[in-house]
């Protein structure tokens, strides 16, 4: 594994480059190589890459993986919709590289994720998880509410009705947690303007993994070290 120091510019090959994301973070940085298909990664020359960024599908971020462990590169990858299958294989993986994967690479689901742990004490109450995201997103319910999901239930000790879903127009990204007691009600809600806070988080997460240089899986809580 290559050492970060003094290294300024890192040499990115970006999966999924036309896609939404993956303009996004072309947009804000210049990857040193572009990938779509299979053929492109067995032209990829490792000398030419420093960290992968991975905005593609499952099957897209099963090809940036195995490359990324052969050739011994870190790997940030939002790719959505993604299997226990895929997510036992980026564990297996993270044993040998560092891998940092989330279904939401923002500060604010960050800060989010933390204050769902002060939900603990609402054990009585009747919660929900709500999202909606533009016409094209093909994966139902998002990554991002499936953290949200996976989190509180794991703070409350129990299962939660499944994810509500809304897909229409052009909308970036809305999470909402809903705390529903009795007597009162309370709301938390994320809304993502637009892409490019997602485009940046991916790009921080990329430095960051960088210079960390240790095998292992990380995600947003490492990523922002909010306490």
């Amino acid at each position: 594994m290559s050492k970060s120091s003094g290294k300024t510019e890192l040499k990115i090959a970006l999966s999924g480059a036309e896609g939404r994301m993956g303009h996004e973070v072309q947009a804000l940085a210049r990857p040193a190589a572009k990938l779509e298909s299979s053929s492109d990664w067995k032209a990829l020359k490792p000398a030419s890459v420093d960290i992968v960024i991975d905005f593609s599908t499952p099957e897209g971020l099963r090809e940036a993986l195995d490359w990324c462990v052969k050739n011994q590169k870190p790997l940030v990858s939002g790719t959505t919709g993604i299997t226990d299958k895929d997510r036992a294989a980026l564990k297996k993986a993270a044993q040998k590289i560092p891998v940092l994967y989330s279904g939401n690479m923002s500060l604010g689901i960050a800060a989010l994720m933390k204050l769902l742990e002060t939900l603990g004490s609402l054990k009585d109450w009747d919660f929900q998880v709500e999202e909606a995201h533009h016409a094209q997103k093909k994966d139902r319910p998002s990554g991002t509410a499936l953290l949200l999901q996976e989190k509180l239930q794991s703070v409350l000790g129990r299962k939660l009705p499944a994810v509500t879903s809304i897909r229409g127009g052009g909308i970036p990204g809305i999470h909402e947690v809903l705390a529903m007691g009795p007597d009162e009600s309370l709301v938390l809600q994320h809304t993502a303007f637009n892409r490019k806070v997602f485009a940046q988080g991916a790009l921080r997460a990329a430095r960051w993994l960088f210079d960390k240089n240790s095998p292992g899986l990380y995600d947003l809580s490492d990523l922002y070290k909010i306490e």
